[in-house]
């Protein structure tokens, strides 16, 4: 009897460094240039999946179903970011810059398409996670009283791409030390 051992490592993910985004990448090919996306407000950043789609088909007068099928979902982002600028408006929520060059000031009327962006969780250890062609939503939730902040909240699909995976996580990976 012949045993298969695989290469397994306990890898631990936690904590947030940064969020980065660049331009979307369809083909699966995360782009060679990200930026920071902004401050990310604290406790804000998650990656969940919600459960599957069940659909079961019963026999009269059985409990146990006789056929279970399953359509899964793909794990979204979710995060929020504080201090948003015009230009974050105009990127992520919609919309267009409708001031001047030295006086910038946001225009929105609900009819502004907002592009497909590649996406980087960055964390202190275990998992980062790339999303080449995400699909993101993202919405004001301003508190705009004295102790509240104004946010942008955000929920990144992963969109299906043409090579590769649409999600992946990759093990972190430690500056080089000089």
């Amino acid at each position: 009897m012949s045993t298969t051992t695989t290469n397994k490592t306990n890898l631990i993910t936690l904590g947030l460094c940064e969020i980065q985004v660049g331009e979307a990448a369809p083909t699966g090919v995360m782009p060679a240039q990200l930026n920071k996306i902004g401050k990310t407000y604290k406790d804000t950043a998650k990656i969940a999946q919600d459960s599957s789609d069940v659909t079961e088909h019963f026999e009269e007068g059985k409990a146990a179903p006789e056929v279970r099928r399953k359509s899964r979902k793909i794990p979204t982002l979710t995060f929020s970011i504080m201090d948003a600028s015009v230009q974050d408006l105009v990127d992520y929520v919609g919309g267009d810059d409708v001031g001047t060059d030295g006086k910038p000031v946001w225009g929105y009327d609900g009819n502004e398409v907002v592009a497909n962006k590649a996406i980087k969780v960055i964390t202190e250890q275990g998992l980062d996670f790339e999303i080449p062609n995400g699909d993101i939503e993202a919405v004001i939730n301003a508190d705009l009283t004295a102790s509240g902040i104004f946010l942008v909240d955000f929920t990144v699909t992963p969109m299906a791409v043409s090579s590769g995976k649409a999600l992946r996580g990759i093990p972190h990976e430690e500056p080089a030390k000089s």
